[in-house]
This record gives structure tokens, sequence and C-alpha cells, in this order.
């Protein structure tokens, strides 16, 4: 199942731009419930938009946007697809009145 274009990692580590699904929570009952508030379950196909390691996280899962705090994104497991052919977009730049994000 893992070849050298797919592997299963939190979404912390997907590259901005790679698309992922959901494959496993951690953190119980609790968090599975959040994220599908968010509209983000087992099975989700997400794409990160912007994002990095230390840094909320913006996630598109269809036509939804979610932000979603890098202690949650660990806990979320996926299965990441074309490793290296996503098309990468800035994280957004610190403005004086603040975060802006490409459109």
């Amino acid at each position: 199942m893992d070849g050298p274009d797919e592997r299963i990692t939190s979404l912390t580590d997907v590259a901005v731009g790679e698309r992922a699904q959901i494959v496993s929570l951690t953190g119980g009952a609790e968090t599975e419930k959040r994220l599908s508030d968010m509209g983000l379950g087992l099975d989700s196909e997400v794409e990160v938009l912007i994002g990095g390691p230390r840094s909320p996280l913006l996630v598109a899962a269809g036509a939804t946007r979610v932000a979603i705090e890098p202690d949650l994104a660990r806990r979320i497991h996926v299965h990441c697809h074309h490793r290296g052919h996503g098309h990468r977009r800035g994280r957004g730049r610190r403005h004086r009145h603040g975060w802006r994000f490409p459109r």
C-alpha cells in the first residue's frame, strides 16, 4: 500500500498543495466529534492550502475551508497522494495589519 508516492503521516507533515485522505484520528471521541463538526471525518479528502509544522493549517475539504491548530492537526493521520507533485502555494504573508493569505 505504501509506495514511493504514497504514505501515511500526520496532517502537519503534508506539503502545501498536496492532497490526502484522512485514515485515522487519535485523541478519542471528543477529537473525532470536533473534526466531524468542522466537516472533516474519516475518509475525507483534504488539501493543505496554507501551513507549516508549528503554524495553523488552512485545509480544503470540498467547498469547505477549515483552519486547524497544529496540536489538532498532529492527531489527524492521513494517506498522502502524489508526494512531490502538489502545487506549492505561499504560506501567507505577515502584513502590518495581520495575515494575508493567497486567494
